[in-house]
């Protein structure tokens, strides 16, 4: 069988392809010729079709875009009224150019079919030129309008580009996409044909001299199909590529703006933010910043843990965004620290009722992890007078505020006023002159002395710190205590009271003045140092005197952090130790009697407001009641403010063991109590 068909096959070559020698360069020349003309012919045509291919796919790919760029530009509109950035306006601008000539591109075009010409032009209710021409018009308006403008023209937008449009932006993508397809079939078919016929010319003309040429062109258009796929790939891979790009971008910028615990925006993007208000400023009260500080936040991170106080931050934002208004902005620029900016004009009355419901909704119990806790929040405000406030003076002035309101007590809404800023330098430059006259050794120590009332004997003497300034002399320990309690200067005080103290005693002792002790103050914070009992042992010690030499006044605001642990192992080892604690400045407000039992003191200095109003009926009742209780309690009961002998007398027979005023003595320098002390003792001895 095989070689019947090989028999068949070279008769079938004499017969057809074999010629006379002169002539078969003739045979050649015209198969050659064919096959040229044959493979111009399908060349060409495959050329033409493939161009009028790609054209259609063009077509298609922009009338597909425009349907993408109509809705882009809707939502770069609503962007740009939301932030109003530069940004947003430029890609704004861009996505309406671009629709503008890729419209016009498509137009445009000779080889429109009658269905998109009608669509385009002709159309009875909906022509689309013009309703493509008109949207591009209504965008150009809006990113030159703001205010309400804007809105509206946003609105008008909205209507056009979400229904009508945005269906006559598809039908014509899906008219370009099936004349696409059409052309894509035509040029198929024509290439079966070329191949036919030059499959037939081959065949019939040479059929060993021309099948290289066939299988070429068979290459050629194989490689044709690959490059139109890979090219198709291509694309498809670059717009992934474009997505996941964009998408990084928002990402990283949402990282670079908020805050990553809350979602809140941080410190920067506020700042940006004010900035850019402060630049669309029109002179009036445009906006306002709050600042919320948290209070007792650290008792809750310190007690639970910092996951626990994260739950904290999380659920304070949460509140926050609840109590503002949707184009308000909250941020997180601190540890607890947020801040608030309101925009559009307000009242200081509805930035108070502001502050008020944030107070209130943060001080609410929360549970966190399981457990029920409370924490509390204090607000400063400020609100910006002129287009010339910037950024960071609408901050400081909040942040002046808010210090404010935790000075006042916390979880309090105070407003701004230059009344703070002058309060503040003023206090700034106080806190400097107290830092400078601690270096220079300018704070000495004033005696005021104290009396037994059963012997008439001196008792001992209240060491007072004053201070010297060079300038203005003695200066009042109302203008700096307070002063330096804020500036975390007074352990420093009341140490270098006690240790001229010391010197004073153990040098009028010397003298031959029989002093029995001194008294000194220990602020809160000088009660909050570890080391102070072991501190004052070695003082009094190494002066060769014994802790009963010294008693320790403490402020009765002391008993209000009595269940600080610190404070307590202080007291209990001063008292421990030897040392006498007395709760100085007794009935001001801050400690009632039951507190008394968290402390182990000796006895209670009651303070000048009781006494003054001595010989009332109702003021000696009181102070009978407390004498009468410290009694049982073992403790001993000293007046201060004893200016008039009716004080002396009745304060003695109500009970106080101690006297101590102006009747007795003034606070004087150690020079004036040696003084005073003479003229004291003298005239007893004289009468003994």
């Amino acid at each position: 069988m095989p070689g019947v068909l090989t028999r068949f096959r070279r008769a079938i070559i004499r017969s057809v392809c074999i010629a006379k020698p002169q002539s078969l360069w003739k045979r050649y020349a015209l198969g050659l010729f064919l096959v040229c003309l044959t493979i111009s012919v399908a060349h060409y045509a495959s050329f033409v079709a493939i161009g009028n291919s790609d054209r259609k796919a063009e077509a298609s790919q922009i009338s597909n875009r425009q349907v993408k760029l109509s809705q882009r530009i809707l939502f770069l509109t609503r962007e740009s009224a939301h932030t109003g950035s530069a940004e947003t306006e430029s890609r704004l601008q861009s996505a309406v150019h671009l629709f503008e000539a890729s419209h016009a591109w498509l137009v445009d075009r000779a080889d429109l079919s009658p269905e998109l010409r009608h669509l385009y032009f002709q159309h009875e209710t909906f022509p689309l030129d013009h309703f493509s021409r008109q949207f591009v018009d209504v965008a150009r308006q809006a990113i030159d309008a703001d205010g309400q403008a804007k809105l509206d023209l946003q609105d008008q937008m909205v209507s056009l580009g979400q229904t009508d449009l945005l269906a006559a932006l598809r039908q014509a993508a899906a008219l370009h996409e099936t004349r696409a397809d059409e052309q894509i079939k035509k040029l198929q078919r024509l290439e079966t044909i070329a191949l036919a016929v030059a499959f037939f010319v081959l065949m019939m003309e040479a059929l060993f001299i021309f099948l290289p040429a066939q299988v070429s062109v068979s290459r050629t258009i194989r490689r044709l199909e690959r490059r139109s796929r890979q090219l198709a790939k291509s694309h498809d891979a670059l717009r992934q590529r474009n997505t996941d790009l964009v998408a990084a971008r928002n990402n990283l910028a949402h990282a670079a703006n908020h805050d990553a615990l809350t979602g809140l925006l941080n410190r920067r993007a506020l700042h940006d933010c004010l900035s850019v208000i402060g630049e669309e400023a029109t002179g009036e009260v445009d906006v306002s910043v709050l600042k919320v500080d948290l209070d007792r936040f650290k008792a809750v991170n310190d007690s639970l843990g910092h996951k626990a106080g994260d739950d904290v931050l999380t659920e304070v934002a949460r509140l926050l965004l609840t109590e503002v208004r949707s184009d308000d902005l909250v941020a997180r620029i601190g540890g607890d620290e947020f801040a608030i900016v309101v925009k559009g004009p307000k009242s200081v009355e509805a930035l108070e009722n502001l502050g008020d419901r944030i107070v209130r909704a943060i001080g609410q119990p929360m549970d966190i992890r399981g457990t029920r806790c409370q924490i509390g929040a204090s607000v400063g405000f400020t609100m910006a007078t002129s287009e010339d406030a910037t950024p960071d003076q609408l901050l400081i002035e909040a942040d002046l505020a808010l210090y404010q309101a935790k000075r006042n007590g916390r979880g309090q809404v105070f407003a701004f006023s230059e009344r703070l800023r002058t309060d503040f330098e003023n206090r700034r430059v106080l806190f400097a002159q107290i830092d400078t006259a601690l270096s220079q050794d300018q704070f000495e120590p004033h005696f005021q002395p104290q009396i037994c009332c059963e012997t008439g004997q001196l008792y001992g003497c209240e060491v007072l710190a004053r201070w010297r300034h060079p300038e203005r002399g003695i200066v009042s320990p109302a203008t700096f205590i307070a002063a330096a309690e804020e500036a975390g200067l007074i352990r420093h005080i009341d140490l270098i009271m006690v240790e001229k103290g010391l010197d004073a005693l153990e040098d009028l002792r010397a003298r031959g003045y029989a002093v029995p002790s001194i008294s000194v103050n220990a602020a809160p914070a000088t009660l909050r140092d570890p080391d102070l009992p072991d501190r004052l042992l070695q003082e009094v010690l190494v002066r060769g005197l014994s802790p009963s030499d010294l008693t320790v006044e403490i402020l009765e605001n002391t008993l209000v952090c009595a269940h600080d642990d610190t404070v307590i192992r202080t007291v209990e080892q001063l008292t421990g130790i030897g040392f006498s604690v007395v709760l100085d400045d007794f009935g001001t407000g801050y400690a009632s009697m039951s507190n008394l039992s968290h402390l182990k003191i000796d006895g209670i200095k009651l303070d000048q407001s009781l006494v003054q109003p001595i010989p009332d009926a109702r003021a000696e009742a009181i102070v009978h009641a407390l004498v009468t209780l410290s009694r049982s309690l073992n403790m001993r009961v000293v007046a201060e403010g004893v200016e008039t002998p009716t004080h002396f007398s009745r304060m003695t027979d109500l009970g106080c063991d101690v006297l101590q005023g102006f009747i007795i003595g003034h606070p004087m320098d150690v020079e004036g109590f040696a003084a005073w002390y003479e003229d004291y003792t003298c005239p007893q001895e004289r009468s003994a």
